[in-house]
């Protein structure tokens, strides 16, 4: 048994060297930084294999893709094959019809039932699946993962691929699936699953890192992570500026919630992979007004997130290590 390896459905195969993860982080429109820094290590012959030298798009580079909310639809569509390349296209381009210009935004999402209509979003969905949308996860051998909430449960619940589960796949389709990872409350309506209503699972694993790494750890070879996230204003403040009234709270409460667990699930992964694991991200800089809101999907935001990706490539370029994690966690060996 040494050299081989069980396969979701009982049949034996010769053991992979190791599993190598891509997990994506939720984050709205800044999910378009995501696609954008993927679509360069792509394209980069130093990483990858040349995409426009007739090599493969990014996601078969993996054996497991992981993703929430806008990550989880990168995610679907790399398991779809369509490249990161051709998914930043996609955002950019419907990124200002899912989140258009609204008056009294604050406002809408503090007493709306929801913000943005399903309709733009899931025409985006089918677009990114290049003729997946309704395929069933059970039916769906490459390895996918996508996070969402059960609201009557109260829990996290993983949808989970043929290709991770075998029989024990979801039935879904993956356009119910991405819809389900990516319903961000206050701002889309949830999504019925089995009869349960779901919302975005940002809201208990915005970083999937942690639940991706369980995954593939029950195939008992080593495991090898990239994690991208979305960039956006991190948590920072002084004591004089903790919010005194109740309703104060409640947009730095969930703030500060995602990102402690975000921080939460890294830390895991640092500490199980070492060097085995690469978490690949940005601060917003001079930027953090226009990348504050999940939903701002203007001109400007476009221009900030296209080139953070692209300065975080170049930095990744510059830095020996991170260059070496990132070969290391490609490999095929």
């Amino acid at each position: 048994m040494d050299d081989q390896f069980r396969v979701p459905d009982g049949r034996l195969t010769p053991a992979p060297a190791c599993t190598r993860v891509l997990s994506l982080s939720g984050g709205g429109y800044r999910g378009l930084y995501t696609a954008r820094l993927l679509a360069r290590i792509e394209e980069s012959e130093r990483f990858g294999d040349g995409l426009d030298k007739g090599g493969t798009p990014i996601g078969t580079r993996f054996d497991l893709i992981a993703g929430t909310s806008v990550g989880g639809i990168l995610a679907a569509g790399l398991a779809a094959g369509v490249s990161a390349r051709d998914l930043y296209a996609m955002l950019a381009q419907w990124g200002p019809t899912i989140f258009p210009k609204l008056s009294l935004r604050t406002l809408r999402k503090l007493f709306s039932e929801k913000v943005y209509a399903a309709e733009p979003l899931e025409r985006a969905i089918v677009a990114c699946l290049d003729g997946w949308a309704g395929k069933r996860l059970a039916e769906i051998d490459t390895p996918l993962m996508l996070t969402t909430v059960s609201w009557s449960l109260g829990e996290l619940r993983l949808l989970r691929s043929k290709g991770l589960a075998g029989d024990d796949a979801d039935t879904c389709t993956l356009l119910e699936a991405t819809r389900a990872t990516s319903a961000a409350p206050a701002h889309f309506p949830a999504m019925l699953l089995d009869d349960d209503w779901h919302v975005d699972g940002g809201l208990a694993a915005n970083c999937p890192d942690a639940h991706a790494l369980n995954q593939a750890q029950r195939r008992g070879v080593p495991v090898r992570m990239l994690s991208v996230g979305t960039t956006g204003v991190r948590h920072r403040s002084v004591p004089s500026r903790l919010p005194l009234r109740g309703l104060a709270w409640a947009q730095p409460a969930l703030a500060l919630s995602m990102e402690a667990q975000e921080r939460m699930a890294q830390a895991t992964c640092e500490r199980e992979l070492r060097e085995r694991y690469l978490h690949l991200n940005s601060d917003a800089g001079a930027d953090q007004e226009v990348l504050r809101g999940l939903d701002i999907a203007t001109p400007d935001a476009t221009a900030a997130l296209t080139r953070l990706a692209d300065q975080r490539f170049e930095d990744l370029l510059a830095s020996a290590d991170e260059s070496r994690r990132l070969r290391l966690i490609m490999g095929d060996g």
